[in-house]
């Protein structure tokens, strides 16, 4: 048995929180907080929650917060929440009802890189003044 690999088959529901899993695989329906290296929601498959996930492939419904080096959202995908990625594949026909961000800096960078602006037009309005 591989115990690297979950499995939620199509009539099962499941509320609680998933994680110390490599791969899971959703055909269900999912109300969790996740984290695992690869995440697949099925057609039929229904998740909401937060994610925490390196590849997340999505043919059904997610909805949630969800943070991913690389989404691949099929084109029977219905996202609605917010998608924080590295890397972001639509194919024609996938739904997004989110917020999308993409991560493209660490997160201390990003915050570092707003504080310069302001500190830099501080001290150009005291030099003005």
């Amino acid at each position: 048995m591989d115990r690297t690999r979950a499995v939620i088959g199509a009539d099962a529901k499941f509320v609680g929180t998933i994680s110390n899993v490599k791969s899971i695989e959703i055909e269900g329906a999912v109300e969790a907080d996740l984290t695992a290296e690869k995440l697949s929601i099925g057609a039929s498959g229904r998740f909401s929650g937060q994610v925490s996930c390196d590849l997340v492939v999505i043919g059904g419904a997610y909805d949630g917060i969800m943070q991913a080096g690389s989404i691949w959202a099929t084109e029977t995908a219905q996202i609605a929440g917010e998608i924080h990625y590295q890397s972001l594949q639509m194919d024609r026909g996938a739904a997004l009802n989110c917020r999308v961000v993409h991560n493209w800096q660490e997160p201390s960078a990003a915050v570092a890189a707003e504080e310069e602006p302001a500190e830099e037009e501080a001290e150009a309005e005291a030099e003005e003044g």
